[in-house]
């Protein structure tokens, strides 16, 4: 992740804007959000702390962990990823129709 991190934003400075990270961004009155992730997604934690945030934010907010899923694995043809993205494509629908 720190050589990705090095070649995108090199300057630490840089880093902290939140157009850059969404970590450092104020997130009041912002629409209702999904966050899903493996356990082995090496952005686990940013996964949990900006759920954490979303929701603290007062934000409705939902987090979907996945044991032993790596990072992208909604891409991967797998029988988890088909549940996964079926339950993603629910969550969308369930906002919009209410």
């Amino acid at each position: 992740m720190e050589w990705f991190i090095e070649r995108y934003v090199p300057s630490e400075e840089i880093r902290q804007q939140p157009d850059v990270s969404p970590l450092y961004a104020t997130l009041h009155n912002l629409c209702p959000a999904l966050f899903t992730v493996g356990t082995l997604d090496p952005l686990l934690d940013d996964s949990l702390f900006m759920h954490s945030r979303w929701f603290a934010s007062g934000n409705p907010s939902t987090l979907n962990v996945y044991p032993g899923a790596t990072h992208t694995f909604d891409k991967q043809p797998s029988q988890l990823a088909d549940m996964v993205l079926g339950r993603i494509r629910r969550y969308i629908t369930e906002r919009f129709r209410s």
